[in-house]
């Protein structure tokens, strides 16, 4: 079965494979962010709400890790937009942890740990990776696209009381764009906010996929090279992940439709998932099918092919 609550287990270049939650619809975010894979946000969201009812996202999850045939590292809510979003985090995390005893991770914005009772939720999970790409309003607020109620001041101070909140799980994510934040004046000042915060793990990462705008491309390795210069203890992410996509025998295309909504797939990726049972003309004319159907859009991103799933188009089980 598919699910708009879960999917994969997919590679993770932090978590290994990852079972990926959705606690929200698709793009329900307080954030339009220039490089996001899923395009930009119709409609900021300020306010917390519960979108799902936690036992169903919870089973959903259950079922997932059931049905996996191999070893899951992380159970990863992350979703379609922004997980704190959801004022039922925190329950759903409870409820996974019921029947799961490995690890759990938030990949997040790091918007709102301003906010207690977020920080309250973030305790459940053994990882709570948050973003942290700027180091000043004028940056945020052009990388982000964030409403007027946040503030590059508010969200730092929430970070910050982050890790004092939960100490030894905070794994930031520095995401770099080409003519936007990887100037040396604006690595200084985001080295400035990093040291502040403290996080116990930095990880630089730069656009893999197609993001929201065309413009919004990886930097140079010129620019790279100082990165790493000045934030010698970061690990480097700039590189694509590797590994297999999970197999479904029985529901392999729209599998690939739930997949391609959160994590668009390279052309590598998508045919190895159809090759195994379609061969490779099999797998072909499978994808060629699904474009034309408009179950999937084809994009195009730094001389590879990407395979999308259009925002509006439900899952159609075949």
């Amino acid at each position: 079965m598919i699910s708009q609550y879960v999917f994969g287990p997919v590679p993770s270049r932090r978590f290994g494979r990852s079972l990926g939650v959705n606690p929200l619809p698709r793009k329900t975010c307080n954030y339009s962010c220039i490089y996001c894979q899923l395009g930009r946000t119709p409609k900021l969201r300020t306010e917390r709400k519960e979108f799902y009812p936690a036992e169903t996202v919870v089973e959903g999850v259950r079922k997932a890790v059931e049905r996996a045939d191999e070893a899951i590292d992380y159970i990863t809510f992350m979703g379609d937009g922004e997980p704190t979003l959801a004022a039922n985090l925190g329950e759903m995390a409870e409820g996974v942890r019921t029947f799961w005893d490995g690890k759990m991770a938030l990949i997040t914005n790091g918007s709102l740990f301003y906010d207690e009772d977020v920080r309250r939720d973030a305790e459940h999970f053994d990882v709570v990776s948050p973003t942290v790409s700027a180091g000043d309003e004028r940056t945020y607020r052009l990388i982000h696209r964030p409403p007027r109620s946040l503030s590059f001041e508010k969200v730092f101070e929430g970070l910050r009381l982050l890790k004092e909140w939960i100490p030894g799980k905070v794994w930031a994510e520095m995401m770099l764009v080409g003519g936007v934040n990887d100037s040396l004046a604006s690595l200084l000042s985001i080295r400035k906010v990093v040291r502040e915060i403290g996080p116990d793990r930095l990880y630089v990462t730069v656009p893999t996929r197609p993001p929201a705008e065309a413009w919004a491309l990886p930097p140079s390795k010129e620019s790279l090279r100082r990165v790493f210069d000045l934030f010698p203890e970061a690990r480097d992410l700039t590189e694509p992940e590797e590994g297999p996509f999970l197999r479904n025998e029985e529901e392999r295309e729209a599998e690939i439709v739930q997949i391609a909504r959160n994590h668009p797939l390279r052309e590598d990726q998508a045919f190895e998932l159809l090759a195994m049972p379609f061969g490779l003309e099999g797998a072909r004319d499978s994808l060629a099918r699904m474009v034309q159907d408009g179950k999937l859009i084809s994009v195009q991103f730094e001389g590879r092919t990407f395979f999308q799933a259009p925002a509006d188009k439900k899952i159609r089980k075949r």
